[in-house]
C-alpha cells in the first residue's frame, strides 16, 4: 500500500499541471514615459538574449543621451519575480490622459510561445498590481543609477533645514568634470513643519581622466563672496578619474591637497 501512493505521488507532481510554472520564462521589459515636451520622453528596456541581459536607457531626443550596460541574472530574475506577480492587463478607458503618456511592455514566452503584455496609464490597475508595476519601474531607475555612479563624483551633505546658512560646492579642474547639480534625497521636516535637516548629495559627471579636488562648505546666508572660496576654505575630498572614466575616492590625494592648504595658509600669515 505504502508503495502504490508513493507512485501515485509521483505521477502527479510530473503531471502537466504542476510544471506549468516552470515553463513561464521572461524575456523582456520595456518602459516609455513621455510629457508634452518634444524632448520630455524616457525609454527603459530590459532584455535577456541567451545568458546576458541587457539594460539599454534613453531620455530625449540625442543618441548621445543613451547608455547601454549588462546586469546580473539575480538582477533580471528579481525583476521577472515582480512582473509575473501583476494580473493581466485590462482594457483602456474611454478618458485618456493625453498630457503624460506611460507603458509598461512584459514578454515571457510560456509553453514554448511569446506572450506580450502591455500596461498603460490609462488602464484601471488593482492595487497590487499598480505597486508592482512601480515597484518594477523603480528597480530599473536603481540600476541605471547604480551603473551612473561609476562614473560620478557624488559628495553627501547634511544640513538643518531652519539654520541660517547654506551649502556650497566648487570643484577643480572644470575640464575634467560636467557639474549635474544638486540631489535632494531626503528631508525631514518635522510635525511643526520647522527644524529638521536635509540630506542630498552634490554631482559631477567624469569627462576626462585626471585628480579632482572638491571643496564643500557650509557658510552663511548672504555671503556672497564665493571668488576665494578654493584659498578660504580647505578642500574637502579628492577623486582620481582612471582611463575608463571610473572615478575612485582617493585618500592619499586628499591628504596631500589639505596638507598643501594648511602650508599655503601659514605661508599667507607670515606674508600679510
Amino acid at each position: 500500500m505504502k508503495t502504490k501512493l508513493i507512485i501515485m505521488t509521483l505521477a502527479l507532481l510530473s503531471s502537466p499541471g504542476c510544471t506549468n510554472a516552470q515553463t513561464k520564462e521572461l524575456s523582456s521589459v520595456s518602459y516609455h514615459r513621455s510629457g508634452m515636451r518634444f524632448d520630455d520622453c524616457t525609454d527603459i528596456r530590459v532584455n535577456k538574449t541567451a545568458d546576458t541581459y541587457t539594460l539599454v536607457f534613453e531620455t530625449g531626443r540625442d543618441e548621445n543621451n543613451t547608455i547601454s550596460f549588462e546586469i546580473e541574472k539575480s538582477d533580471f530574475d528579481e525583476l521577472a519575480a515582480i512582473v509575473f506577480g501583476m494580473s493581466k492587463p485590462r482594457k483602456e478607458r474611454h478618458v485618456y490622459v493625453r498630457d503624460l503618456m506611460k507603458s509598461l511592455q512584459v514578454s515571457f514566452i510560456k509553453n514554448g510561445k511569446t506572450v506580450y503584455l502591455n500596461y498603460s496609464i490609462n488602464q484601471r490597475k488593482n492595487k497590487k498590481t499598480a505597486e508592482l508595476e512601480e515597484q518594477a519601474v523603480d528597480l530599473m531607475y536603481k540600476w541605471i543609477d547604480r551603473y551612473k555612479k561609476q562614473f560620478e563624483i557624488r559628495f553627501n551633505y547634511s544640513k538643518g533645514i531652519a539654520t541660517p546658512t547654506e551649502i556650497v560646492a566648487h570643484a577643480e579642474p572644470a575640464e575634467l568634470v560636467e557639474y549635474l547639480g544638486e540631489f535632494v534625497e531626503y528631508r525631514n521636516q518635522g510635525k511643526d513643519e520647522c527644524g529638521g535637516r536635509e540630506y542630498g548629495t552634490y554631482r559631477w559627471k567624469a569627462l576626462k581622466p585626471g585628480v579632482v579636488t572638491v571643496w564643500l562648505h557650509e557658510v552663511s546666508l548672504g555671503d556672497d563672496d564665493v571668488s576665494n572660496f578654493t584659498k578660504d576654505y580647505e578642500p574637502t575630498a579628492c577623486y582620481i578619474i582612471d582611463e575608463n572614466l571610473h572615478v575612485r575616492y582617493s585618500k592619499e590625494e586628499t591628504l596631500a591637497a589639505q596638507e598643501r592648504f594648511k602650508k599655503q595658509k601659514k605661508y599667507n600669515r607670515r606674508t600679510e
